[in-house]
Formats: C-alpha cells, sequence, structure tokens
C-alpha cells in the first residue's frame, strides 16, 4: 500500500509518499481501500506540530475517509466485503486517510450514502459530522428553533446551515459580506456582516427573543458576547478551543448551556447523516478534487485561505 508519512513536524514539505505493507484486520476491525479523503485543517495542525505531544513520529495524517471494504475481521457482523463506507477514524490516534489501504474499528464506520461520489462522501465525516453533534445530539435542534449559526461560510458551518434548515429551524448566521449569497443559498435565512459595527446589538435588536441555540466556529470572545442572545434555557455550542477567559454572567439569567465540542465517532450519527444526504437535505460543498501525489500543493491551497468547499483527493492503487 502507499501512504503519505511525516518524519518531521514543519511546512508542507515534510510529507512524503511512500511504500508500506498492507496490513491485516484485528477480529473487530476492517480493512478499507480509500477511494477518496479531504483536506481539514486538522491535518495540517498534526502536520506542523500542534498535537506533537499526542502524536509519535513517523506519523500518518487524514481524518475522512471514503472506499470500499476489503476485508473484515472475524467479529465483524454489520459490515461486508464490497460495502461501500465513510468514517472518520479515531482522531489522535489512528489518522492515515492519506493513504491507498486504512484499518479502523468496524464500530465506528458507516455505510456511505448511495446517492453521492466517493470524492463527495469524503468531504462530510469530519466537517458535517461536527455540525450534526453540535446541533443534533448537543443542541437537541428541533423543528421551529431559532438558530444562530457563527461563520456560515465556514467547513463546519455550512453543514450546520443545511441541517439546521432541514430540521425546520430559523436560521440566522454571520460571515463576510462577500459570502451573502452563498450561505443564503445553504439555508440562512438572514445574515449579518461579521465586520459590522454594533454586530451583536443589531443581532439582539432584530431577535428580541434570543435564539435556542448559537454554534460558536470562530472563537475569541463569540461565548461571552453571544450569551446576551440566548433564549431561555438556550444552548451555545463551541467547537473552539480556547484559553481566553470569558465572562459569562449572561448566562445565568437565561438559564443557559454551554457545550464543547472535540467532536467524537459514531457510525450512528454517519447513518443518520446517510439518511438525510440521501434525501438531498445536506449537499456536500466539494470546491475540487486533486490525486494523492499532489497532497503537497493541496495542502498549500487549504493554509492560503479563501477557499468555499473542501479538497477531495482521489486516490487510486
Amino acid at each position: 500500500m502507499k501512504a503519505v508519512i511525516i518524519k518531521q513536524f514543519g511546512a508542507s514539505q515534510v510529507m512524503e509518499l511512500v511504500e508500506q505493507s498492507t496490513p491485516k484486520p484485528k477480529d473487530d476491525e476492517v480493512l478499507v481501500k480509500i477511494k477518496a479523503t479531504s483536506i481539514n485543517p486538522v491535518d495540517i495542525q498534526t502536520r506542523r506540530g500542534d498535537y506533537k505531544d499526542a502524536i509519535s513520529l513517523p506519523a500518518k495524517l487524514g481524518v475522512d475517509c471514503a472506499g470500499i471494504i476489503e476485508a473484515v475481521g472475524k467479529h465483524v457482523q454489520n459490515l461486508n466485503v464490497g460495502d461501500e463506507v465513510y468514517y472518520v477514524p479515531r482522531l489522535l490516534e489512528n489518522e492515515g486517510s492519506y493513504a491507498t489501504h486504512h484499518i479502523e474499528k468496524a464500530a465506528i464506520i458507516a455505510k456511505k450514502p448511495a446517492t453521492i461520489t466517493f470524492e463527495e462522501a469524503a468531504t462530510l465525516p469530519l466537517s458535517a459530522g461536527t455540525a450534526w453533534e453540535c446541533l443534533v445530539e448537543r443542541g437537541r435542534l428541533k423543528a421551529g428553533d431559532n438558530v444562530l449559526i457563527h461563520g456560515g461560510s465556514g467547513g463546519v458551518g455550512v453543514y450546520a446551515l443545511q441541517i439546521a434548515k432541514y430540521f425546520g429551524a430559523h436560521v440566522v448566521t454571520t460571515c463576510n459580506n462577500t459570502n451573502e449569497g452563498f450561505v443564503k443559498q445553504l439555508g440562512a435565512d438572514q445574515y449579518y456582516d461579521y465586520k459590522s459595527a454594533g454586530l451583536y446589538e443589531k443581532i439582539y435588536n432584530d431577535h428580541p427573543n434570543g435564539f435556542d441555540i448559537i454554534l460558536d466556529t470562530v472563537g475569541q470572545k463569540t461565548i461571552e458576547n453571544s450569551l446576551a442572545l440566548l433564549a431561555h434555557a438556550g444552548k451555545i455550542v463551541s467547537i473552539v478551543d480556547m484559553s481566553t477567559p470569558q465572562n459569562l454572567i449572561n448566562g445565568w439569567s437565561a438559564n443557559g448551556e454551554i457545550h464543547f465540542v472535540f467532536t467524537t465517532q459514531s457510525a450512528r450519527r454517519l447513518a443518520d447523516m446517510a439518511d438525510v444526504i440521501d434525501k438531498g437535505g445536506i449537499k456536500p460543498i466539494l470546491e475540487r478534487t486533486m490525486m494523492l501525489t499532489d497532497i503537497v500543493a493541496a495542502h498549500d491551497l487549504i493554509e492560503a485561505g479563501t477557499r468555499k468547499g473542501k479538497i477531495a483527493i482521489a486516490i487510486n492503487g
């Protein structure tokens, strides 16, 4: 098999495509022939050494997997050779989707949505899965909810908008004013330019009843500034790791909840998502497809910014 590895942390050029022996699955595992993966910020963070205390070198990269099961362990019952699947591997433990093959626990793998390609499927497990975990599992999203998504044009935000709209929520988002049309196509009923003066005052005045769920994908003082926007018993869910102290007093009067999400792996979540995807409720946001041999250039494009959608990596071999 072929796999991208790093022997040291650093810039994109530290990545190497090497030959390795193809592993065999243990009793509770499956071997997946990877057909596509995609680039995520966590891949870049891992490569440059942000998680060096948790990563041993040499290390593999890649956390979005879409492929075909090639072998199964003897205790695996819910998956079979030939099944088309998608999943997120155990984060900071079993990365490696920048490869022709990958082994993972069967319990966190789900069958791929039937109506989309492998490249499209590879854009979804981490980003859309995180949005689903934040809104559906932590936020307990339901029809009629008022939902505010900070960063609606970002990697998680583009799926949060679609999920919230599918479930029947009224969806408000913040983003750059150049992305107004984009976020409205994805389900936003209203948008605010995140750079506008008095942003939170404007949102408060326009939505005096507050929001049932507020999703923070941007960090800094977003939690502190958003607490006054909560409806009674509303929830703020943040995916941003931050050390900046926040004043939380406004959450007390709302009986609010604050959730922090470092996404978990769940086959049930992916299966529920696949059902919605096949119904057209979530559409992959795929900007371009590149090859595994282009992995350095793909990382450089992500680090350059201004992306609208994921970069998928098609894998042959």
